[in-house]
């Protein structure tokens, strides 16, 4: 499969890295799917930290109801 050169046009054949048209560079495609495994391991570490509880903080402790006598 060739891509077209962004400078001419001319059919350029795949895994070349100039244009044999007009001499150009071509940027090489940008392959999505490690990229696309990268960015949802960062999105499930980030979403791990945010819903993970914090240990830190006490528990809050019901208070002991007062009765009348003590009153």
């Amino acid at each position: 499969m060739s891509s077209e050169c962004n400078s001419c046009g001319a059919q350029v054949p795949t895994g070349d890295k100039t244009c044999p048209g007009c001499g150009a560079a071509v940027a090489p495609k940008t392959k999505l799917v490690p990229l696309a495994a990268f960015m949802l391991i960062v999105i499930l570490i980030i979403q791990s930290y945010i819903s993970k509880p914090d240990e830190s903080a006490p528990q809050a402790k019901p208070a002991a109801p007062v009765s009348a006598a003590e009153q």
